[in-house]
């Protein structure tokens, strides 16, 4: 009879399995951190919080949700596959955003321009049906 040589913590949990369980938290904890990923959509030095504006769309990480909204370009200047959020400066902008329906796999490309005040906080939101989605619109946060 062979000794089994897998190695034991001292609650007799397999040490192999711990490792694996932190590496599944850890890549959890990273997708979910990468759908949070904020750009800068201007030049220069950072903004105070009274002088920028703050749009957001859903995360990319979308956790089953039915409807989601991504940004994909800003004033016509491409975001990062991670980027749910932009930073700017006010004045009139202009976002091209994917809106995707999971019951159905349906995605349509919309562009919403608007005229955003310094310090403000927007959010990109989805008017969809199950099949499909109908507008966006960026409201205030």
């Amino acid at each position: 009879m062979r000794a089994s040589s897998r190695r034991l913590n001292a609650s007799g949990v397999s040490i192999s399995t711990i490792s694996a369980t932190r590496h599944h938290s850890f890549l959890a904890a990273a997708l979910l951190l990468a759908g949070c990923v904020t750009e800068r959509g201007y030049e220069g030095p950072a903004l105070a919080a009274d002088e920028r504006v703050l749009v957001r769309a859903d995360p990319v990480v979308s956790a089953g949700a039915p409807v989601q909204v991504r940004l994909r370009r800003v004033d016509g200047r491409e975001l990062g596959l991670a980027a749910s959020q932009v930073e700017l400066p006010p004045g009139k902008h202009e976002f091209l955003v994917d809106c995707r329906v999971a019951e159905s796999g349906s995605v349509r490309r919309f562009t919403v321009s608007a005229e955003l005040e310094g310090g403000g906080r927007y959010r990109l939101v989805a008017q969809a049906t199950t099949r499909n989605c109908e507008a966006v619109e960026l409201i205030g946060d």
